[in-house]
């Protein structure tokens, strides 16, 4: 398991979460999915402007906010159903597609 990756499925979630335990770290399934999720979309953004420009802010288990350089809201990822670790559990690609595509159109790719 490449510890650097981030989790892309539900499998790579419950690998990650054995071996932290086995180091002592006591995290649940949901806030390692929560940072997962925060991780990815600053990767994607990054990817998208092809360098480390803008932020990614939680705000709630709904939303995140993506910063601008100036620290002004460039736009808004929502999850599609209650939350993002939901969203996750129940389709990991289609949860990868949707913040994707959301942060395109943010973007302007």
């Amino acid at each position: 398991m490449n510890e650097e990756k981030i989790p892309e499925n539900y499998q790579d979630i419950k690998d990650r979460i054995e071996l932290m335990h086995s180091r002592g770290f006591d995290v649940s399934e949901d806030q390692l999915i929560e940072q997962t999720a925060k991780d990815g979309l600053q990767a994607i953004v990054n990817d998208l402007l092809d360098g480390e420009y803008f932020t990614v802010e939680k705000i709630n288990e709904k939303r995140f906010d993506i910063l601008g350089i100036s620290g002004k809201i460039e736009g808004s990822i929502i999850a599609k159903g209650e939350s993002f670790v939901a969203d996750f559990k129940k389709d990991s690609q289609s949860f990868w597609n949707s913040l994707w595509s959301q942060s395109e159109k943010i973007i302007g790719r």
